[in-house]
């Protein structure tokens, strides 16, 4: 099994964009704090307080997106 790298990881968050803006959200530097140990996968994604509740389903197509990559045993990814 391929060992996966930070680099994976924003390359598939590259394809998650930001509804409103129509942007991927590593682009908008909305990725932050990602960490990357032995398959497990965690980061935050960065919002105003005020788009928190709308963007839950943005957070969990971040994170069904790095879970696809191969290697991947876990991910979180939280709202911050």
């Amino acid at each position: 099994m391929a060992a996966v790298t930070e680099q994976d990881a924003l390359e598939a968050l590259k394809r998650v964009a930001d509804p409103d803006r129509g942007t991927d959200i590593v682009s908008l530097g909305m990725v932050a704090g990602l960490v990357v140990k032995d398959g497990n996968v965690g980061f935050s994604i960065e919002v105003e307080p005020e788009r928190g509740a709308q963007m839950e389903p943005l957070r969990q197509a971040a994170e069904s997106a790095v879970n696809a990559l191969p290697g991947v045993l876990s991910v979180t990814a939280v709202l911050t």
